[in-house]
């Protein structure tokens, strides 16, 4: 059985703005997600170290990319948040992009 893990990635690129991705899965789906490109830039993360980053609450370590993810599940999803941190396990699919310009 593959292991199920969370992946995250992080991208800003000037002119393109920047692009969240946060997902759940087999390392192999979470790359199949995030598409070639994105995926050289991901990290990943077991759902027991993302809940005990949620426990912890926040951090000022703001370089620390799990530190960043759990902020993101945090803000943006809430209840996938609460959820791992009740049971240490759920699916879930995150993409948010933005460009400033």
């Amino acid at each position: 059985m593959k292991q199920e893990i969370i992946g995250f990635c992080e991208y800003f690129a000037t002119g393109e703005g920047m692009t969240y991705m946060l997902m759940s899965g087999t390392e192999e789906a979470i790359k199949d997600f995030a598409g070639p490109y994105f995926s050289i830039g991901l990290t990943f993360f077991s759902f027991e170290d993302m809940r005990k980053a949620l426990i912890a609450g926040g951090s000022n370590d703001i370089d620390n990319p799990i530190v960043k993810a759990a902020e993101m599940l945090n803000g943006h999803l809430p209840t996938v948040a609460k959820l791992i941190q009740k049971y240490g396990y759920c699916e879930f699919t995150y993409k948010l992009h933005h460009n400033l310009t």
